[in-house]
């Protein structure tokens, strides 16, 4: 059966099944929710890497990009500690301000970039399972209500 589904639930569900137990379902179940897992792992994968791919790119923006955070790391560790001494710093007051300024900017083209990637449907072909089956798996795991929703919204019909 193929469902429209969109990526960012496709993605939770696939994170939540990844780690699933199933030893309370039959073995007819068991192969459904494998199957379905096997459905929704391809579009995890590639959100991982789209999401990676925007970091990468974005960063391209911004001059020496890793250097600069490692310094304001650095900075930021630095001027914690109580005996800091300034002129031992990776990086002056002002550069750290301005660095930190492009990099908001930079995390919300990223994050622009994700939520559209998110929001993109997809279609998945797979067979849910039916309620009875759905208590099984939930009595086969640990899963917080929020877990039980998200995945149940997708693999259960």
């Amino acid at each position: 059966m193929i469902q429209k589904i969109k990526t960012e639930k496709a993605v939770a569900a696939s994170n939540i099944l990844a780690t699933a137990k199933y030893g309370k379902l039959s073995d007819e179940d068991k192969v459904k929710v494998w199957k379905i897992a096997r459905a929704l792992k391809p579009i995890s994968t590639k959100f991982d890497e789209d999401s990676n791919d925007a970091s990468e790119k974005f960063k391209e923006d911004i001059e020496n990009f890793d250097e600069r955070l490692g310094k304001a790391q650095q900075y930021e560790v630095e001027i914690r500690k109580p005996d800091f001494d300034a002129q031992k710093l990776p990086m002056g007051a002002a550069e750290y301000a301005a660095f930190i300024e492009e990099f908001k900017k930079y995390q919300k083209l990223v994050s622009d970039a994700m939520a559209e990637f998110a929001e993109a449907e997809t279609d998945v072909d797979f067979e849910p399972i039916d309620e009875d089956a759905f208590g099984k798996l939930m009595a086969s795991n640990d899963w917080n209500v929020a877990q039980a929703m998200a995945l149940g919204e997708i693999i259960c019909h």
